[in-house]
């Protein structure tokens, strides 16, 4: 377990029931980054700390998580937990939440390239006509079943890969990988074609 979920996890072990009950429905309410779904009302509400910080990590990665989870502290009034959570995530390996400064030496690194799934958005979008094969890829690994189920409600290939794109800001390099690799195994032509676009 990584160092930030673990101190998620002790923020919220640390929560009375009414705390964590408080908790979860601030949650629901908190305004959100461009690009992040909500946890949906019934998931949540029945969730204990453990699942709960299951649920945080896998929707918006550790480190968009904790500064989460220390704004619902804070909006709760408990300034300490939020500061003690901060504090711990700052110590982490890349873990900084977006709320903190990044060191000057971090801040002066070049943005690296573009990952390809990224780059080559609008084109997925309308010529992957595959979208079932590559959610079964992505299954588990980096969609949720209720992330999965979303996805292929949509009726018609570009609104599922819409709906599918919807997710990327909560993906880490590793999540796009292997959507890129999904799409190599069950449209290698396409693939080929924008790489050499």
């Amino acid at each position: 377990m990584g160092c930030t979920r673990d101190a998620i996890l002790d923020a919220l072990e640390n929560l009375t029931a009414d705390e964590l009950k408080k908790f979860k429905l601030k949650l629901l309410s908190v305004p959100l980054r461009e690009g992040y779904g909500r946890i949906p009302r019934g998931t949540l509400l029945s969730m204990d700390a453990v699942d709960l910080t299951d649920k945080l990590v896998s929707y918006y990665l550790e480190g968009y998580g904790a500064e989460l989870t220390a704004l619902v502290l804070r909006d709760m009034g408990m300034q300490e937990t939020a500061e003690q959570l901060q504090a711990i995530t700052r110590k982490g390996p890349g873990a900084a939440p977006a709320g903190i400064k990044t060191p000057p030496q971090a801040a002066a690194m070049p943005a690296p390239a573009m990952h390809f799934v990224d780059q080559h958005r609008a084109a997925l979008i309308a010529r992957v006509t595959d979208v079932d094969g590559v959610l079964d890829a992505l299954y588990r690994k980096v969609l949720t079943e209720e992330q999965y189920q979303a996805v292929r409600a949509e009726t018609t290939n570009p609104t599922k890969m819409r709906k599918l794109f919807s997710f990327a800001p909560a993906w880490n390099l590793t999540c796009k990988d292997l959507l890129l690799q999904a799409l190599r195994d069950s449209q290698p032509y396409l693939v080929a074609d924008l790489e050499h676009s």
